[in-house]
């Protein structure tokens, strides 16, 4: 193991005590047993050693149940080569693949995967050499072109999308809620009376960041189905200024930024830049379409909400007193942020260990109704928002 693993990482991680870690990996009592599962599957995926006393019995049972027919049968994953090294999110999920695919006697074989045409070319030859007639399937991490996705498909092999979703082949996803993560994000700015909310990200980096805008848009659609409802008893009570506030627009702007490439943070710049000055000149325009600085922002992840803050706070904006910002992940860096973001929680290793499910149910039943399993989302409420 290439770093030594604290007790402490896996409490962060898990969002209890380091007390309640311990109670559970040293196997004593005073620890539900949810609990205990999710603190031995967590140290997993992390790479701490779990002490075999630590496991119940149901568990062991579990392990011992779980041989499939062939000796560590070759599973194949890829990731965007974008991701292949980013830490607060992919590797957690690559980590917890690693973790499932050991629990279930699988041996996981990683490879990056480009868009460019002579790197998909050269992926396909490496695919049909002899070294693949052992392979029983795919997992697949984040979007993935499509011409590769057919040919995965047409070697007749289990395919477990993971975070993505493609309706060109039949293949089971396992996914997290991105939509509720927007709406949810969304609706906390609402309930906190941000009247002007920017959504900051880039649709066609991922589908989930087109999905979290979706979520958003939705927040604003069920505000104003609850406005006009509120509007007509305002009027039959002849409340009229309560009816005037409920005609106040509440807006929903986005702002794209070429997230992913080296220039995405300078674009941002930029972007902040000419609203903080549409913001000085105070112009009636701003008042009438805002194109100045929001009342809040959503964010696509926590990588854009915290480089958001950090401009923001260097020209002197003060975070949340003048703009509320929400980010979507819950990474470690949204903790540590000199403002705590405020944040959506999303899986990362329970969505690489859920996947690993899902192949190891395609495996035993082919037959099966393919599936889409959507992993929960839970707002983190800290400084920022």
């Amino acid at each position: 193991m290439a770093h030594k693993v604290s007790m402490q990482q896996i409490a962060d991680r898990l969002g209890v005590s380091k007390y309640t870690v311990s109670q559970a990996l040293s196997g004593k009592e005073g620890v539900s047993e949810a609990t205990r599962k999710e603190v031995i599957a967590m140290a997993r995926a992390l790479g701490y050693r779990v002490r075999k006393d630590a496991e119940t019995e149901e568990s062991l049972q579990t392990h011992a149940g779980n041989k499939i027919d062939i000796v560590s049968p070759l599973v194949w994953v890829g990731l965007d080569e974008r991701h292949g090294h980013e830490p607060n999110f992919w590797q957690r999920v690559r980590q917890g693949i690693e973790a499932g695919s050991s629990e279930h006697g699988l041996s996981p074989h990683f490879f990056t995967f480009g868009r460019d045409k002579s790197s998909l070319a050269a992926l396909e030859q490496q695919l049909m050499s002899e070294a693949l007639r052992e392979v029983t399937g795919f997992i697949i991490v984040g979007r993935c072109p499509i011409e590769l996705l057919l040919l995965l498909n047409r070697m007749g092999l289990p395919i477990i999308l993971v975070d993505h979703q493609e309706s060109v082949i039949q293949a089971d996803a396992v996914l997290n809620a991105n939509i509720e993560a927007g709406r949810m994000a969304c609706h906390h700015l609402l309930s906190q009376g941000c009247r002007s909310i920017v959504f900051v990200g880039r649709d066609s980096f991922a589908v989930s960041f087109r999905e979290r805008f979706w979520g958003c848009r939705l927040a604003l659609e069920e505000l104003q189905t609850t406005k006009s409802s509120m509007y007509s008893l305002q009027l039959a009570a002849n409340s009229l200024q309560s009816a005037a506030w409920l005609l106040a627009g509440v807006h929903l702007k986005k702002w794209t930024v070429p997230y992913g490439s080296r220039s995405w943070r300078q674009s941002l710049e930029r972007r902040i830049s000419t609203a903080t000055e549409s913001n000085e000149e105070g112009s009636a325009l701003f008042k009438a379409e805002y194109d100045g600085l929001p009342d809040g922002f959503v964010c696509a992840n926590d990588e854009i909400a915290l480089a958001l803050m950090q401009s923001l706070q260097s020209r002197g904006i003060e975070i949340p007193t003048r703009c509320r910002v929400v980010g979507i992940d819950n990474t470690a860096a949204s903790r540590e942020a000199a403002v705590p973001l405020t944040t959506v929680d999303l899986a990362k290793e329970w969505l690489g260990i859920r996947a690993v499910e899902s192949f190891v149910r395609r495996r035993l039943r082919p037959e099966a109704q393919h599936e889409n399993i959507t992993l929960s989302a839970r707002l983190i409420i800290r400084e920022s928002g």
